[in-house]
């Protein structure tokens, strides 16, 4: 398997991680036969290195970290390296370097991505038209509805949706918009998670789902209905479910998805089971890509204290889609 990276935000943790985990996973990578790329610019990455006196080697476009050998694919857009700073230079080489992966994995170059976290800002500055990651992933490959879902071993969230105005959640909730989610859902448990008759559960919008209309009125005219429609076209949908006791009091455990109504409610609850281990992965497209659930950590970039956890867990999940998927198209 080729394993392809992104550079993400060179004033970020994410290639401090990245220079973490690889060595971390390395048996894991000898051990299913992982070869692994990385683009960016090779000047911005041995001042990357330098300045966190990360031991490295890099000679004839490879880069070495311990006994770890990366392929450098070189990205033309130079950034100085600036802990912290959000810069139009360093927006500048993670565009070029996501949109160049991406297409790179859809020309069949390598078979899965993992994306390191980009700063929003400095992707704007320099150009960036999407909402995140996710969305231009989605664009790229030709889908019109991304899916993001966010995992660990046991726990997997999806979101109707995702990088919007907490204003707009609402207006963007339908019930038609809930069942194309869930059936994008239930196909990437299937396919991408090994998981043959998934169960899923979907979480209400208001606060304790509404108590049967006296606090919103989604649940009942619009969440209900999409679960009983799921239902009747034989997909195993609950709910909908008042989204702090579901996680407090452990009651997503007998479910192999949850479906959250917006970002935050399903994110913020995975991420603390996660405990540092979280991974992004984007559904619902021909590319593999999974990314670490953290961001761009620009409060401590530079003091080299950052976890790699989420970086080794985005590398053996994006791993487990590419086997599953394998699988799935055998049968």
């Amino acid at each position: 398997m080729n394993l392809h990276f992104t550079s993400g935000d060179c004033n970020g943790i994410g290639l401090e991680c990245f220079a973490k985990a690889l060595p971390i996973a390395n048996n894991f990578l000898q051990q299913n036969s992982i070869s692994c790329s990385l683009a960016i610019h090779p000047q911005t990455l041995q001042e990357y290195c330098m300045q966190l006196s990360i031991p490295f080697t890099l000679s004839d476009s490879v880069l070495h970290l311990g006994d770890v050998a990366i392929e450098i694919v070189d990205c033309s857009e130079y950034s100085p390296v600036m802990f912290g700073s959000e810069t139009e230079e360093a927006g500048a080489l993670a565009k070029q370097s996501l949109e160049r992966s991406v297409d790179a994995v859809l020309a069949k170059q390598f078979d899965a991505l993992v994306t390191l976290p980009v700063s929003k800002h400095a992707l704007y500055l320099a150009g960036w038209q999407f909402p995140g990651q996710t969305e231009m992933i989605n664009h790229r490959c030709g889908s019109s509805n991304p899916l993001m879902i966010l995992c660990n071993d046991t726990v997997r969230v999806a979101l109707v949706t995702i990088h919007i105005p907490l204003s707009q959640v609402a207006n963007n909730i339908s019930q038609m918009a809930i069942t194309a989610k869930v059936e994008q859902f239930q196909q990437s448990l299937i396919s991408d998670f090994g998981i043959k008759n998934p169960r899923i559960a979907l979480l209400g919008l208001n606060p304790h789902a509404g108590e049967h209309g006296t606090i919103g009125t989604e649940e009942e005219t619009i969440i209900r209905p999409a679960i009983v429609e799921l239902q009747q076209n034989g997909i195993d949908a609950y709910g909908p479910f008042p989204a702090d006791g579901f996680f407090a009091f452990g009651e997503y455990k007998p479910y192999d998805g949850i479906l959250a109504m917006y970002h935050d409610q399903g994110l913020i609850p995975l991420k603390l089971l996660a405990n540092g281990g979280g991974v992004n992965v984007t559904g619902n497209v021909s590319v593999i890509r999974t990314s670490p659930d953290h961001g761009t950590g620009f409060g401590i970039a530079g003091k080299g204290i950052a976890d790699p956890q989420s970086t080794v867990e985005a590398i053996k999940t994006a791993f487990q889609i590419y086997k599953n998927r394998q699988q799935a198209n055998s049968l």
